[in-house]
């Protein structure tokens, strides 16, 4: 009695066997034509390294920081044409794919030492450079999301099927180099800002680019026939080996990439909601950002009108919550104008290293004013106000307020038009404020009527003040003001606690 085999009695249809027919013809004559010994050979040779390698290395660093500091597309894009590392990444998959350690280890050692070569190159060209704004080259680095996977993929793929079917290094350029020095160059901005936020994210981009490059040249060279001599037929755990390897960059990129998507989601539905909620009182957006993070969404939002709507912050955030299905917390504030919709005239500077930052606080700034001026370090913006804004001393203030929140670490001085000051209420600690800051950039000497002031509760210390006109006139005086006191001033009958104030000539 005679048994079949297992592989003999395995129902197979017609359609599949010619369908496998099919694919493995394709595959072979894909892999016609190919040297495999002379392609291994040309792969590691370029895989190196040698003086070239770490010259244009140094080069490509050079070039690439300089283009994220100037935020400058061109010139970023040039130093992707010149990055050598598409060599040894290529030789690096390659190595895996034939389980060649030898060259495994030397590819590993050339783009460790390019790694570091770029990186003290770029840290000493920003502690050199008075450039050390972050510019939005520089921000759109770091946070990679699942697109950047994807990006790096094809890149690999590209990589190694320009290497196999020897289509010139042009291709292998363009594939790679867009993916790691920009990056690398990153990292060295955060390092030597010590911006470890952008260091992080940058060197997070860097290294999910740098395994998916190198897996998708192994995958790649696995396709083309490329394997371990001692394995004459390909083995299924190492595909799946380097897809795993690839569900689990995706996992923390794809939450990346919701969050970016929920920002999204956010600016759209702040626009919409301020638009319904300030529809009768002509208005505009000035300034507006929406955060992502752990499934939390914040929005902070500055709005021009021509009237204030009291409960606007309030229903702004109510309509998120409900449209977003997450919690929401929004910042809404309001500055009166004249007329929202107005052009903005901004000076036009001329360049300099703190050019894109003065541009960034021009643009946010949506009334007239007379430029936007910088200190010689690039730490402190003064933006004069004409008597075109329409705006009052209280808005003016919230202004400087919000742009400072926006533009954090930068000392943003808004200059108000000089205009005759409402009397104080010496018991009101915001309106004090309001002219307290109006007085200090004027830089103005006020004569003070102190109308009735009231005493302040007593206390132990004898050099407190015991009125609340002592208190803001030694409030006056913390805050660097010469101020004098007009004993017979122009009180009126009924002032309580007032103080009037008058600009010295």
């Amino acid at each position: 009695m005679t048994h079949s085999s297992p592989a003999e009695t395995r129902p197979e249809t017609r359609t599949v066997r010619e369908a496998r027919h099919i694919l493995l013809r394709a595959l072979a004559r894909a892999r016609r034509g190919i040297d495999y010994n002379d392609t291994a050979q040309a792969v590691y040779a370029n895989g190196g390294t040698d003086g070239r390698y770490l010259v244009m290395t140094v080069i490509s660093a050079s070039i690439a920081a300089l283009g994220l500091m100037l935020n400058s597309p061109a010139v970023v894009i040039g130093a992707m044409l010149v990055s050598p590392m598409m060599g040894p990444i290529v030789a690096l998959g390659f190595s895996l794919a034939l389980l060649d350690f030898s060259q495994l280890r030397k590819s590993l050692t050339s783009i460790i030492v390019g790694v570091i070569l770029a990186l003290c190159v770029a840290i000493l060209l920003v502690l050199l450079s008075p450039l050390k704004e972050p510019t939005s080259e520089i921000l759109a680095r770091t946070r990679p999301n699942f697109f950047d996977l994807l990006i790096a993929v094809f890149s690999g793929v590209a990589g190694a099927y320009a290497v196999i079917r020897q289509r010139g290094d042009t291709i292998i350029g363009v594939a790679i180099a867009t993916a790691l020095m920009p990056p690398i160059a990153t990292v060295g901005f955060g390092l030597g800002t010590g911006n470890l936020s952008i260091a992080g994210g940058a060197f997070f981009l860097f290294m999910t680019n740098l395994v998916a490059i190198a897996l998708s040249a192994t995958l790649t060279a696995g396709f083309y026939g490329f394997r371990p001599r001692l394995l004459e037929r390909p083995r299924p755990w190492r595909g799946i080996a380097v897809l795993l390897v690839f569900v689990i960059l995706a996992i923390p990129l794809g939450f990346s990439l919701r969050a970016i998507a929920l920002e999204s989601r956010a600016t759209a539905e702040t626009r919409l909601a301020v638009e319904q909620i300030f529809s009768d009182a002509d208005s505009r957006i000035t300034l507006l950002e929406a955060r992502a993070d752990d499934g939390e969404v914040s929005v902070s939002a500055l709005v021009s009108t021509r009237r204030l709507v009291a409960d606007a912050q309030t229903r702004l955030q109510d309509r998120l919550t409900a449209a977003l299905h997450v919690p929401v917390t929004a910042k809404l504030d309001q500055i009166v104008v004249a007329d929202p919709s107005a052009t903005r005239a901004l000076a036009v500077a001329p360049p300099d290293p703190k050019q894109a930052l003065a541009r960034r606080l021009a643009d946010a700034v949506p009334f007239q004013t007379d430029g936007v001026l910088m200190d010689a370090d690039g730490n402190r913006a003064i933006i004069p106000l004409t008597s075109a804004t329409g705006l009052d001393l209280s808005a003016a203030f919230r202004l400087e307020q919000a742009l400072r929140d926006r533009f954090d670490g930068i000392d943003v001085r808004v200059i108000p038009p000089v205009a005759p000051l409402a009397p104080v209420n010496l018991d009101d600690a915001d309106l004090r404020q309001r002219t307290i800051w109006a007085l200090a950039r004027w830089h103005a000497s006020p004569v003070i009527s102190l109308c009735n002031p009231q005493s302040l509760p007593a206390n132990d210390d004898n050099t407190a003040p015991v009125t609340t006109g002592e208190r803001f006139l030694a409030e006056l005086a913390s805050s660097g003001i010469s101020a004098s006191v007009n004993r017979n001033g122009p009180c009126q009958r009924g002032d309580t606690d007032i103080a009037r104030i008058t600009l010295a000539g």
